[in-house]
């Protein structure tokens, strides 16, 4: 659960539900009480079995360590300029790798596509402005590097198994303020 909780995690309402009493009571307790409470709050969420990772793997500020240089830098590149269109050649050029060569090493050392890891990016960034912004999912899309938003949605859908306005309804219905 704490690896999975550097990307966010949502907790079912059931769950929510049944520990924010305990959550709550936290400031009660002093000492060792205390830890012993916020140890088996950790613990009861880590087994809670309607949990949901909020973004992917590709979206973490962390650098990626796929033993390659070049694969870092690409992700690092990625990762500042998704608002905007990033073409093959672009990141090619990055990796100073004819196009063709990169697109067989990316998928060779992460196990995943170019473009698939470049949706990645956009869509950790798009469900974290879903959360934490008012924005209209078409703005969103637009500022995550998606200029179709049919396209957008489709993808969302794909990834996530669920629309933006599911997933904003969904976070915003389970939110938990302490």
């Amino acid at each position: 659960m704490l690896e999975r909780s550097q990307r966010g995690i949502l907790f079912s309402k059931s769950t929510i539900q049944r520990l924010k009493p305990r959550i709550m009571g936290l400031s009660q307790k002093s000492g060792f009480d205390s830890v012993l409470e916020l140890l088996s709050i950790l613990h009861d969420l880590s087994v809670s079995k309607n949990m949901q990772t909020l973004s992917d793997a590709a979206f973490n500020n962390e650098k990626s360590h796929y033993n390659s240089r070049r694969i870092e830098k690409v992700f690092e590149y990625m990762n500042t300029n998704f608002n905007r269109e990033i073409s093959l050649a672009e990141v090619a050029k990055i990796a100073n790798m004819p196009e063709a060569s990169f697109s067989r090493f990316i998928k060779k050392r992460t196990g995943i596509t170019f473009i698939d890891s470049l949706n990645e990016i956009r869509l950790g960034h798009a469900s974290r402005m879903l959360i934490d912004t008012t924005q209209t999912i078409a703005e969103i899309a637009y500022k995550c590097g998606f200029n179709n938003i049919s396209h957008f949605n489709r993808i969302f859908k794909k990834k996530k198994v669920c629309t933006p306005k599911e997933f904003r309804e969904n976070y915003s219905g389970n939110r938990i303020f302490v």
